[in-house]
């Protein structure tokens, strides 16, 4: 038994030296008649052994030949110059980001894009530029914000999307003081929240920003949006003031029991609005005399200086 895997292992040794020699040899084998190549193909006398050998040597000697062939190709190659690119090239591929830069890219499309593509990968490694090239941070406040494109689509640059951004709030106060101020000088729940919890773009259009009714309910079922700013301001909720408009169905959507009480009063406050006595801001109480000077002698005044001591409610008044 021993004997005979021995001679098993002589065997398979002379086959796999022969096999070599035969593979380094050139001109051995047949030649490939259609590309002038000597393309070697391996007979083993061992392939009725270990017919897996046989197959791993005759794999070698062909990516042996594979990778002389791709030298000599490379080679070829190696000798061109390349082609600058141009404006006109950009479409060929990037069709979809040239349309939009065309439709929205404002002052970017005086740059054009070799203007800010310098180069194109593999070669090329300067490909997309800093923002800061263009728009010096010490120029303004705005420029200094990192994460540009978090915001800005640089080939649609005045189309801002806040969405992606974690933290749109120091971005905007660069721009919009005024608001940063009234929220400070007015705390409230809004104030609390990241700018791109209600503007979801730029810019005041439709569908660019929540609106009142969009996180609070109505005072009433018959309010709409319009008529929550009459009173309220998003970035200063809780600080209500109004006009001369507001009629007296809006002030009853909250005040509901002094409006009923004011309907069955037959005195000619029942015919005003609320806003004429309780004008420009929410809890304003005037006093009877802004209106109706001093009605009573003298001597009345004097022995009764509260009016409401005699007429009760100005809401429903006594005579």
């Amino acid at each position: 038994m021993k004997k005979g895997l021995f001679l098993i292992g002589i065997v398979c040794w002379i086959s796999m030296s022969l096999a070599l020699s035969m593979a380094e040899e050139p001109g051995t084998g047949d030649t490939n008649a259609t590309n002038g190549t000597n393309a070697t193909s391996v007979k083993l006398p061992c392939e009725n052994i270990l017919p897996h050998v046989c197959a791993g040597v005759e794999k070698s000697a062909k990516g042996e030949e594979a990778r002389k062939k791709e030298v000599k190709e490379s080679a070829k190659v190696s000798g061109l110059k390349p082609v600058p690119l141009t404006n006109q090239d950009c479409v060929k591929c990037h069709f979809a980001i040239v349309k939009e830069f065309d439709s929205h890219g404002e002052a970017h499309k005086e740059v054009d894009c070799l203007g800010c593509h310098e180069e194109h990968p593999p070669e090329g490694k300067n490909v997309i530029p800093s923002c800061a090239d263009c728009h010096d941070p010490s120029e303004n406040k705005h420029f200094a914000v990192k994460g540009c494109t978090s915001c800005h689509n640089p080939h649609e640059p005045l189309l801002v999307n806040f969405t992606k951004a974690k933290e749109a709030k120091p971005a905007c106060l660069t721009c919009h003081q005024d608001k940063g101020e009234e929220m400070k000088a007015h705390p409230s729940a809004h104030s609390e929240q990241d700018c791109n919890n209600c503007h979801y773009e730029h810019g005041l259009g439709q569908g660019q920003y929540q609106t009142c009714l969009d996180c609070h309910e109505g005072h009433s079922p018959e309010m709409k949006v319009s008529d929550c700013l009459k009173c309220h301001k998003p970035h200063s909720p809780t600080d209500i003031t109004y006009g001369s408009d507001v009629p007296v169905p809006l002030c009853a959507s909250c005040h509901n029991d002094i409006a009923a009480v004011l309907e069955k009063s037959k005195t000619q406050h029942a015919e005003m609005t609320c806003v004429e006595c309780h004008d420009s801001k929410h809890g304003k109480i005037p006093k009877c005399v802004d209106c109706h000077d001093m009605p009573h002698d003298k001597y009345i005044h004097d022995k009764f200086p509260k009016c409401l001591e005699c007429h009760r409610d100005p809401h429903n008044l006594a005579k």
